[in-house]
This record gives structure tokens, C-alpha cells and sequence, in this order.
């Protein structure tokens, strides 16, 4: 009967190791990838735990037409910092396409000066009045930002085509197409 026993004893040992080590290589490989940002995996660098979340109010590509002087769009967002340790991120334009920044019906110049953001975020970052992207530009927003564990910050992105006291038709019929991102800083 001790022999039973200690066979059996053997037995559950060596299954409690095998499912034990094929644990332990699960969580590593589920911890070494879990940061997502957007529903897009980005690859940890020091094994920590990372999961955070980017909520856009409204879609985050922008596609404006036929705006008109004093037009303006306000977009808000919010990272989500749901881990242990301490994110760096940065707000960025990307896949930008616009006309500001060419001839109009190629006798005058246009005035992209006239067209730009504004950005105002819950932890105190805030520009004003910076000139829009031009096409195939990946101009940066805000970077360096932290964002501490289990904490959150919201933004409100402002794009205004300012009212001058002076013909503005030069710009009118201008097209801009762009997203704005969060990027999780490595």
C-alpha cells in the first residue's frame, strides 16, 4: 500500500511542476504584452505591468471642409492610466492631407497662419494658437506628459479658422484631413 501511495504522491507532484511552469510562462508572456493603447498592443519594455486606455469623444481623425473665418471644432479625450506604474506619453498629428499651405487658384498665397489649434488638458498642459499641420507633416501636440497609476487626464483639442477684419477669401474652399494621437513614450 506505501508503494500506491508514494506512486500517486510522484504522480500529482510532477503534474503540480508541469502546470505550475506552464503558468508561470503564461502570465510572463501575458504581462510582457499586455499594454494597449486603443485596442493596439505596444510591447513592454521592462516586464511591467501596463494597461491603459485612450478614450476619443468623437472620432479622432478630422476631415474639414468649406470652413469659413471664426469656424471652430472641439474635440475632447482622455488617457486612462489603469496600472502600476508611472506612463510617458506625447499628443501627436499624423496622416495629415491640406491645402492651407499652397497657391489659391495659383495667384495668391494663402495665409495658414490663420488656421490653427489649441489644446487645454486636466493636468495643467495647455498651448494656444499653434499653425495647423501641412500635408505629410507629423507635427507633435504636447509630449513628455506623465501620467501617474490609477489616474486620468482629459483634453479638449480646439481648431479654429480665425476672423480677421480683413478679406479672408484667400482661404476659403481649404480642405485639412489628419488624426490626432495619443503614443504611449517608450
Amino acid at each position: 500500500m506505501d508503494k500506491k501511495w508514494m506512486i500517486l504522491f510522484s504522480v500529482f507532484s510532477v503534474c503540480t511542476l508541469i502546470i505550475s511552469a506552464i503558468s508561470c510562462t503564461l502570465i510572463i508572456f501575458n504581462e510582457k504584452t499586455h499594454t494597449k493603447i486603443n485596442s493596439e498592443s505596444i510591447l513592454a519594455e521592462k516586464m511591467e505591468y501596463k494597461s491603459s486606455t485612450v478614450i476619443y469623444n468623437q472620432n479622432n481623425t478630422l476631415k474639414l471642409s468649406e470652413l469659413n473665418p471664426g469656424d471652430f471644432r472641439s474635440y475632447s479625450f482622455e488617457m486612462v492610466n489603469n496600472n502600476s506604474n508611472t506612463l510617458y506619453y506625447s499628443i501627436k498629428w499624423q496622416n495629415v492631407t491640406t491645402n492651407w499651405n499652397t497657391l489659391n487658384e495659383g495667384y495668391s498665397e494663402t495665409h495658414p497662419e490663420e488656421f490653427v489649434y489649441s489644446i487645454s488638458c486636466t493636468d495643467g498642459s495647455r498651448i494656444d494658437n499653434q499653425r495647423m499641420p501641412y500635408t505629410g507633416e507629423e507635427k507633435v501636440i504636447l509630449e513628455h506628459l506623465e501620467l501617474k497609476t490609477n489616474s486620468s487626464n482629459a483634453c479638449t483639442l480646439n481648431v479654429t479658422f480665425l476672423h480677421k477684419d480683413t478679406d479672408q477669401s484667400y482661404n476659403l474652399h481649404k480642405t485639412f484631413s489628419g488624426t490626432y494621437k495619443v503614443i504611449v513614450d517608450k
